[in-house]
């Protein structure tokens, strides 16, 4: 193949180019071919990603392992850039040589242009016994102008294929999230969505609870173990905090070990994207992804600007719908909430017992059902004996609701009991349930504290899934065995 004349080359090459084959499947074969007609030597093409500003590999006759990470370097301040940013070819050969020595290394790099957009640099070491002839160095050069073209036109189709799914994606998300009521199975669509249309592994939607004014998590889609969830938990809250504090309208981070102030995350996710959701001119929430897979790979990438864009796309969605549910919710609840502790009643638990479980189980997860009983006596004052009770079960619930994390599920379950869900549970028999008891203890001390000959006993009760029942009757006959 060495010896070919340089024209073979140049048709071979068109023809390559220009055949239906796969894009991925014409870049092997010319970097192949042109790898051979030069008598060997490395070809790579190099592509340029805008957004985050680096090259990254898309097809070498390198040899790489199955399953190795995607190569990338940023751009700045490599001869890459330089034949990119001044659009022209260069050619570096070596000038001092033993004078021994009949080889020399060359290395061409050629800007592939399309329509006026940088796409990327065709890189070539080779190893010849003279300078390479001009002539050839021509060929590869109108290779190389067919290889823009080719490489150019691969892109935008991809670009435009990509756009079109998930516009579809987003439309027909949308049309179920439009028509989603049930705020808990709505936040659970829009995670589930977002993760599958921006291919993301992870994301953590905040809404804001009106009575303690906190943006508290109220749905997590994702893997991670609970130490790991801990962490990433911190990051959202980060960004969290710069859109509602700082005003931003979103915040993007593509590599958290390269952006100042987010290098301490490097190790919880590479790269998140936060945008918030609007309604009734306010912040309902936020809504934050981590970590982007693209198909068929196993390493993330970073999320981009045009993903942001798609993002935000989505989110006009929810947002209609956050609003239409909140208020769904809010009016269910009006007509089944306690009115001593304004905690939810019986009703509400159970439908987030059963969602809570099957969560559990879609995800493999643990799960603790805890039952606290308040037996209480408080002698007569100017309150009422019902009066009196339910100014202790006030009391306690403010103690219960304090020692929960902000997505645990809390509710007035009977007229002595509280119920509590405690989603994600990997350790909970070990450090929640004691934390949970000795802040319920604490608060009944300070209740007889307070009201002298008062008598509050406490009696616990509590259930592990998947080790204490797999459905939620076994659940609650095992969590109501009930011990002081």
């Amino acid at each position: 193949m060495g010896n070919r004349l340089p024209y073979d080359f140049g048709r071979k090459a068109g023809e390559i180019l220009r055949s239906a084959k796969p894009i991925e499947e014409r870049l092997r074969e010319f970097s192949g071919e042109l790898s051979a007609w030069l008598g060997g030597g490395t070809v790579s093409v190099l592509l340029f990603d805008r957004d985050s500003e680096d090259f990254f590999v898309r097809t070498s006759t390198l040899r790489v392992a199955p399953g190795a990470p995607e190569f990338h370097f940023p751009a700045e301040g490599t001869l890459e850039e330089l034949s990119l940013a001044e659009r022209r070819p260069i050619v570096l050969s070596e000038g001092r040589r033993p004078e021994n020595s009949r080889k020399r290394g060359t290395v061409l790099m050629f800007p592939l242009l399309s329509s006026g957009e940088p796409n990327g640099v065709l890189v070539v070491q080779t190893v010849t016994e003279g300078e390479i002839p001009e002539e050839k160095l021509s060929v590869v050069t109108d290779a190389a102008v067919q290889l823009s073209d080719a490489v150019g036109v691969s892109l935008r189709e991809e670009s435009a294929a990509l756009r079109m799914t998930k516009i579809a994606a987003i439309n027909e998300a949308g049309i179920n999230i439009i028509s989603t009521l049930d705020l808990s199975r709505l936040l659970k669509l829009v995670a589930t969505s977002a993760c599958l249309i921006l291919e993301a592994e992870t994301c953590v939607i905040r809404l804001l609870d009106p009575d303690t004014g906190k943006y508290g998590i109220r749905e997590y889609y994702g893997m991670k173990t609970e130490g790991e969830q801990k962490d990433l938990f911190l990051m959202d809250k980060k960004a969290v905090t710069i859109v509602l504090k700082g005003g931003e309208p979103s915040v993007l981070v593509r590599d958290a070990s390269q952006e100042p102030g987010w290098r301490e995350f490097a190790g919880v996710a590479r790269t998140l994207a936060c945008i918030p959701l609007h309604g009734e001119g306010e912040i309902l929430g936020t809504v934050t992804i981590f970590d982007k897979f693209p198909h068929k790979t196993f390493f993330p990438s970073s999320f981009t600007t045009e993903d942001l864009a798609t993002f935000g796309k989505f989110l006009k969605y929810a947002e209609k719908a956050v609003v239409n549910a909140i208020a769904y919710e809010r009016n269910d609840r009006l007509k089944n909430l306690d009115e001593a502790t304004s905690l939810p009643t019986l009703k509400y638990f159970q439908e987030r017992l059963l969602h809570e479980i099957s969560r559990a189980k879609r995800f493999r997860r643990r799960l603790v059902l805890m039952i606290c009983e308040i037996q209480s006596h408080v002698p007569s004052g100017s309150r009422s004996r019902a009066g009196r009770a339910d100014w202790v079960m006030k009391q306690v619930a403010k103690a219960i609701r304090a020692s929960l994390r902000e997505y645990d599920i809390i509710a007035r379950i009977s007229e002595s009991k509280f119920g509590m869900i405690l989603p994600e549970a990997e350790d909970g028999k070990i450090s929640a349930i004691p934390r949970i008891k000795k802040a319920i203890a604490a608060e009944a001390e300070e209740i007889r504290r307070r009201a002298r000959d008062a008598r509050v006993e406490v009696r616990f009760g509590h259930a592990s899934f998947p080790e204490d029942g797999d459905d939620h009757e076994k659940l609650i006959f095992k969590s109501n065995i009930l011990k002081n």
